[in-house]
């Protein structure tokens, strides 16, 4: 106790515990209850909602092409040294996302002689679910569709 300051000094420090929570013993050292699972909100995500599509390309014609056939469906891929006609069927599930947007799929059918001898592009189509949705009748190089 010199010149009074001890004192002094333990009532700071009361105060200091005091003022933190630590004297207070009648506090329950438990943490509060969850409130019920059933009314909590769901931090999981729903599932996906997915679509699947059968998708058939095809090059139709006689005899050889004489440039390689390229696709875009479940993956890219070329076909080379192909006597026609030719098929390729796929599945492709699409995200929900794709549903929105699309998924392009498309064939490139390569070139035949016709009569006159003369290259020009295969005749091409594809189907989805066995309609058909793309051809190129009117001449163009190739055929192309968006799924949704």
């Amino acid at each position: 106790m010199v010149n009074g300051r001890l004192p002094g000094l333990l009532a700071a420090v009361a105060l200091t515990v005091a003022a933190c929570g630590g004297a207070d013993e009648t506090a329950s050292a438990s943490p509060p209850a969850a409130p019920p699972a059933s009314s909590r909100p769901s931090t999981q995500a729903p599932a996906p909602q997915t679509e699947t599509r059968e998708v058939t390309l095809e090059v139709n014609g006689k005899g050889k092409v004489f440039q390689p056939i390229v696709y875009a469906a479940d993956t890219d891929g070329t076909e080379s040294d192909v006597t026609l006609p030719w098929k390729k069927t796929v599945t492709i599930e699409l995200t929900e996302a794709e549903q929105k947007v699309g998924y392009l799929v498309s064939v490139i059918p390569g070139a035949v002689r016709d009569a006159k001898g003369m290259l020009r592009p295969a005749r091409c189509r594809i189907l989805v679910d066995g309609k058909e949705v793309a051809t190129n009748d009117a001449g163009e190089n190739m055929c192309k569709h968006t799924l949704k």
